[in-house]
C-alpha cells in the first residue's frame, strides 16, 4: 500500500468482510460510510460504537475511531448502520452486528499492521545469519532512530531504519573489527550530524570525499572547519571545510599560515 487507508475505506472494508461472510442482518436499511473521509496512520486508536434508538424511527449502530493527537482526543467517523425495525429482536440483531464489526475490524487491522504504520520512524534488527530478528522498535524521530539504530549495531549485524511516512529505507551494518576489512573502510572525524546520517564503506578516499561531498551538497549534513576524512591504514587525510577539500600538504600550508599570523 502506497498511501494510508482513510476512514471510507475501512468501513466499506470490513462492511465487505461481513458480507462475504453472511453476517450482514437482512434487517437492514442501510449501512453509510462517512463524507468526510481521513487517513488513518496509526493502529493506536479505539474502535467506538453507540447503538440506539433513533429520535423518530429505527436503531442506528454508529462507528467511529478515536486516537489522540497531541494532546486531545480525535474523533473520526466510519460509518452507520440503520434498520426501521425497532423490536427487541431487532435490538438484538444490532448488538450482535456490533460485535461482527468488531472481531472483523480487529482481525483485519492485527493482520496487516504496516497497512496502518505511517507515522514516525521503525528499526529492524537482523542477527549475523542475516535473519530478521523479532525484536522491532519505533521512535517519533529520525534522529531518535539513528540513535537507537547505533547502539543496536553493537549486538546485531544489520540495521534497517524506515521512515514510516515516505517508507523510505536505509540499511546500516554491523562495523567489523577484522584487519582485512578494517583496511578497505575509512575513518572519520566529523561532527554529531555528519556522524549519524553517513555510513561510508568506500574503496578509496577520493570514493569516501565524494560521498560526504554528495551528502553536503543533498544538504543533510553540516560540515565544520575541522571534519577530517581519512585513512586508517596510510594517514592520509583531506579537510572538509565549507569551502571544500583540502590535501595534507594544503592543510600544513594553513596551519603554517595560521601560527605566523
Amino acid at each position: 500500500m502506497n498511501k494510508p487507508m482513510t476512514t471510507k475505506d475501512l468501513f466499506h472494508k470490513i462492511c465487505a468482510i461481513l458480507k462475504e461472510k453472511g453476517r450482514l442482518p437482512d434487517i437492514l436499511e442501510y449501512n453509510l460510510a462517512t463524507k468526510n473521509p481521513v487517513p488513518i496512520t496509526t493502529y493506536e486508536y479505539e474502535l467506538c460504537s453507540k447503538l440506539a434508538y433513533g429520535g423518530n424511527e429505527g436503531i442506528y449502530l454508529d462507528i467511529w475511531i478515536a486516537y489522540s493527537s497531541g494532546r486531545e482526543k480525535t474523533k473520526q467517523k466510519l460509518g452507520v448502520f440503520k434498520t426501521l425495525h425497532e423490536s427487541s429482536d431487532a435490538m438484538r440483531t444490532m448488538a450482535g452486528l456490533l460485535a461482527d464489526f468488531i472481531i472483523e475490524e480487529s482481525a483485519y487491522v492485527n493482520a496487516n499492521l504496516d497497512d496502518f504504520t505511517w507515522e514516525g520512524v521503525d528499526i529492524h534488527v537482523f542477527d549475523k545469519d542475516g535473519k530478521q530478528c523479532s525484536l522491532g522498535y519505533t521512535c517519533s524521530t529520525m534522529e531518535d532512530a539513528l540513535n537507537k539504530k547505533d547502539k543496536l549495531l553493537e549486538k546485531f549485524s544489520k540495521a534497517v531504519v524506515r521512515d514510516n511516512a515516505t517508507r523510505k529505507e536505509k540499511v546500516f551494518l554491523q562495523a567489523s573489527e577484522s584487519p582485512e576489512n578494517t583496511a578497505k573502510k575509512f575513518c572519520i572525524t566529523i561532527t554529531e550530524i555528519l556522524r549519524k546520517e553517513i555510513v561510508l564503506k568506500s574503496d578509496s578516499l577520493e570514493q569516501a570525499v565524494l560521498n560526504v561531498e554528495q551528502a553536503y551538497a543533498d544538504g543533510r549534513i553540516i560540515l565544520d572547519a575541522d571534519d577530517l576524512v581519512c585513512d586508517p591504514v596510510t594517514g592520509e587525510a583531506r579537510r572538509i571545510e565549507k569551502a571544500g577539500f583540502y590535501t595534507d600538504e594544503q592543510v600544513q600550508c594553513m596551519e603554517v599560515s595560521n601560527l605566523e599570523k
